[in-house]
């Protein structure tokens, strides 16, 4: 049942106390289980950040001429002297920057992060499966340079763009900044308690501001029912929320680059689960026998060819 303006404050109250102490594993579960999203502070090492922000420093070495005098600083990917230099080299070449992007997510380093025992531990407890059952699809950093609106979302459910399990209950997103968010920097915003609405049935919409960021969003007759969350994490953090979850993203109005990773996560053994593969195209034998059981209209025609048989 909806909840109003009061009980919100309560339960936003309630969720920040239990935030800001040790939470055991079963009041963690729980938390996610209701809430439909829960923090885990302090959860990845610091080396596997460093990791990653060295390996972001190195790839704007490769494509940008303006980093010598960033070379003899220590991490230097943490002074304000490389945000700086990062913001203007997406301003003048955004081409170059895209392929920093594209690097980035078959990075190695990227993976290993999102993919930590501790990260995976917990996405296997609140998704109560085995670690080994777990699939991942795109795991991507954000590299989202101020007052830059091309990949800023209104209210959405993840599960209208990753539809890999039928029931979006069988997935989550797992978000860690790499650096301290700030309010300027825009955290993400949720509406807790969101994911007992279900799948919503929405239509595409594609922004004509943001070319590159196609739109599914919430009408308001159903985010007005919550309210608007905002989300503060520090490096090392992860926010696990469930596909089903109202969220959207904040606008970041800093002099700072906002770094941050994601990766969604999914049922492979549960019986409404689709295979896909990094480009989205999907085993259309597994779709036909999905399609007996579930309705799959919301799957993407982007039909992977069958294998070539061996004689």
């Amino acid at each position: 049942m909806p909840i109003n303006s009061r009980q919100h404050k309560i339960l936003v109250s309630n969720i920040t106390k239990k935030i800001k102490k040790p939470l055991l594993s079963e009041d963690i579960v729980e938390s996610y289980t209701k809430n439909g999203f829960a923090i885990v502070r302090n959860i990845v090492p610091t080396q596997r950040i460093n990791s990653l922000l060295e390996n972001i420093f190195k790839l704007f070495c490769k494509y940008s001429k303006d980093f010598q005098d960033l070379k003899n600083l220590e991490r230097p990917w943490n002074t304000e002297l490389f945000h700086k230099k990062f913001i203007e080299f997406r301003k003048k070449d955004p081409e170059s920057f895209g392929a920093i992007y594209d690097s980035l997510k078959t990075s190695t380093t990227l993976t290993q992060l999102v993919t930590d025992d501790k990260v995976v531990d917990h996405i296997a407890k609140f998704l109560k499966i085995e670690p080994s059952d777990l699939a991942i699809s795109e795991p991507m950093c954000r590299l989202d340079v101020p007052n830059d609106k091309r990949n800023v979302l209104d209210w959405h459910q993840e599960r209208s763009f990753f539809p890999q399990n039928r029931n979006g209950l069988n997935g989550l997103v797992c978000w860690i900044p790499l650096t301290d968010i700030t309010e300027e920097m825009g955290p993400i915003h949720i509406s807790p308690r969101s994911h007992t609405e279900g799948q919503l049935k929405l239509s595409n919409e594609r922004k004509e501001d943001a070319s590159y960021t196609t739109q599914i969003p919430i009408p308001e007759e159903f985010t007005s029912k919550y309210e608007d969350l905002a989300v503060h994490a520090n490096a090392g953090d992860a926010i696990f929320f469930n596909m089903l979850l109202f969220h959207r993203s904040g606008q970041n109005i800093s002099n700072k680059v906002r770094l941050a990773i994601q990766g969604r996560f999914h049922t492979s053994t549960a019986d409404d689960f689709i295979p896909f593969d990094l480009i989205n195209y999907y085993n259309p034998f597994v779709k036909q026998k999905l399609e007996k059981k579930y309705d799959c209209s919301d799957i993407p025609n982007n039909e992977r060819q069958p294998p070539v048989s061996i004689n």
